[in-house]
Parts: structure tokens; sequence; C-alpha cells
């Protein structure tokens, strides 16, 4: 009874961190497609109190969030290595050691950090457009 409730312990654990890596991709391609959008499609000026310089902000904070999301994938896959090397070692004081290097993973922060940089940066490129939109109304004055 329990080797079959270990196995499928290992089976639904081997499901979830499929999922897990599968939405890590996800979540970087969708942020390197919206950083070649902005890329492309946004006006870029002078540096200043205005709309391209707003938008430049979003797309360099859309890129740093893609970057922690890359830091991330980085992240899990050296975790994957390390039990690798922590299930082939034999010798319990290599095995500890090991064991430390996959508890001060920082792959959950780069996704704490990826995720709330995605937001920053939807709420800057709104908060830009919408800005953009009045501004350019005469609603706002700016010189």
């Amino acid at each position: 009874m329990a080797n079959a409730q270990q196995e499928q312990i290992e089976r639904v654990t081997a499901m979830y961190n499929d999922a897990a890596h599968k939405l890590d991709y996800f979540i970087l391609g969708v942020n390197l497609a919206i950083c070649a959008y902005l890329a492309q499609t946004n006006p870029y000026g002078n540096v200043g109190f205005n709309k391209e310089t707003f938008l430049l902000v979003s797309l360099v904070v859309f890129a740093a969030s893609a970057a922690c999301g890359l830091r991330r994938i980085e992240s899990a896959l050296f975790l994957m290595r390390t039990n690798v090397f922590i299930l082939n070692q034999t010798d319990p004081a290599k095995r500890q050691d090991l064991y430390k290097q996959c508890l001060a993973d920082k792959g959950p922060t780069y996704a704490k950090i990826r995720d709330i940089l995605l937001f920053v940066g939807l709420f800057c490129y709104v908060a830009t457009k919408v800005w953009g939109t009045y501004q350019s109304n005469g609603w706002i004055p700016v010189h």
C-alpha cells in the first residue's frame, strides 16, 4: 500500500513540476513578445517628461521582468541538476552540502519579482496611454 502511495506522490509531483516549467516558459514567451511588440510599435524620442519616455520606461520594466523570468528558469534547471547529484551521491556530508544549495534556491524570489514587474509594466503602459491621450487633447498641459 505504501509503495503505491509513494508512486502516486511521485507521479503527481512530476506532473506539478512539468506544469510549473511550462508556465514559466509560457510567461517568458509572452513577456518577450510584449517587449518585441512595444519595441516595434512605440514611438521613442528625447528623454524627458513626455509620453515617449514613459513608453520607454514600460518597455524597460517588461524587459526586467523577462530577465527575472529567465533567471527563474535557470534556477529551476540548476535545482534539477543538483537533485540529480544528490541522488547519485553516497557520501552523507557531500549530500548535506548539496541539500543546502537547494535550500538557497532563488527561483521563487525571481518568480515573485517577475510577476510584480509584469503588473507594474502593464500599469505603466496603460497609464501612459491614458495620460498621453489626455495630454494630446490639451487636458493636461505639459510644456
